[in-house]
């Protein structure tokens, strides 16, 4: 862009043409040139992706990769559209506005923002943006048609999906420059619209709605509901069945029957001295009273044993007298 010295020093703006690439109008980007041209790939069935198995020492090694007759798309184009030869895209010639900051140099460069799609933003090398559908689609599951940089595609709301959820489109996010077969993903953020003003009978299904689901429940996890009453009713007869249990098992002990239960859990608690919840006793005491049992244990040991020897010996000498 060649400016004039003054512009250079005050500023000023400019309108330049630029050549860009955008969806087409005629097909919407699906590069068919109608919805009967777009048929389901053959090789793998419309999943977009084909798996190899190969036996090997170890076991059976699957590898999956993207189907090269749809490449990943799991559709295939019968028909091109004549407007953009099936690509998508078609390139037209824009007009902008670019605003000449002052004192700009020779050789600086401006950059010019707003570009990206409407609601469309990058995070990396993928694309995200939001996804309004009402709270039924997100109960019942839809499709709905969602912007792409490639055109409108097709997104598909799974029954259940929860509002800040995630859902992808593969393959459909910017290339990475260092390795060009990877590519990115394009994100979508379900965000769940609550109607505020609702007619008398769309009020009166949501009630009747509330009422099947049982609010007098407790929701425990699971998706499981217990009633409040059967609750009670279950903990009153699990009191009684422990107490029965514990008094028929002492009955038994008693009688030398055996209880039904096979199944019991003894827990022994050490006898600690009382001597060791007193305060003021010295650190040594319980060691001189162990070395002392010890000591005396020994003690009668060893009496013991030479008791034994010499009613041994007694005997002994007792027979050599009757032999002689």
């Amino acid at each position: 862009l060649l400016l004039p010295f003054e512009e250079s020093i005050l500023g000023g703006k400019r309108e330049i043409s630029i050549s860009r690439h955008e969806t087409c109008g005629a097909c919407h980007g699906s590069g068919a040139k109608s919805s009967n041209s777009i048929t389901e790939c053959t090789q793998c069935r419309g999943q977009g992706r084909s798996m190899k198995s190969q036996r090997t020492p170890f076991g059976i090694v699957s590898q999956i990769s993207s189907c090269l007759n749809c490449d990943g798309s799991g559709k295939i184009i019968t028909e091109h559209c004549p407007s953009c030869d099936g690509s998508g895209k078609v390139q037209v010639e824009r007009s902008i506005q670019v605003d000449i900051p002052g004192g700009i140099e020779d050789g600086s460069a401006i950059r010019i923002t707003g570009g990206e799609k409407q609601g469309i933003h990058r995070e990396g090398l993928d694309l995200c943006s939001d996804v309004t559908i009402d709270c039924t689609d997100a109960i019942l599951g839809t499709t709905v048609k969602v912007e792409t940089i490639e055109g409108l595609r097709d997104l598909y709301i799974p029954p259940g999906t929860q509002p800040g959820e995630k859902l992808k489109i593969v393959q459909l996010g910017a290339r990475d420059i260092k390795r060009p077969n990877h590519r990115g993903d394009h994100n979508f953020v379900i965000k769940v619209k609550i109607p505020k003003n609702i007619s008398d009978q769309a009020r009166s299904l949501v009630e009747d709605l509330a009422a099947l689901k049982g609010t007098r429940g407790i929701s425990v996890p699971g998706d499981e509901t217990i009633d409040q009453g059967n609750l009670r009713n279950r903990s009153h007869h699990s009191s009684a069945g422990k107490k029965s249990s514990f008094w028929g098992s002492v009955r038994n002990l008693f009688r030398g029957e055996e209880g039904d239960q096979r199944f019991a859990s003894i827990s022994a608690q050490p006898v600690i001295p009382r001597w060791t919840y007193q305060r003021g006793v010295h650190r040594a005491a319980p060691l001189l009273e162990g070395c002392f049992m010890i000591t005396t244990f020994i003690f009668l040991i060893c009496r013991t044993g030479k008791f034994r020897f010499r009613l041994k010996g007694d005997d002994r000498t007792s027979k050599a007298e009757d032999g002689e």
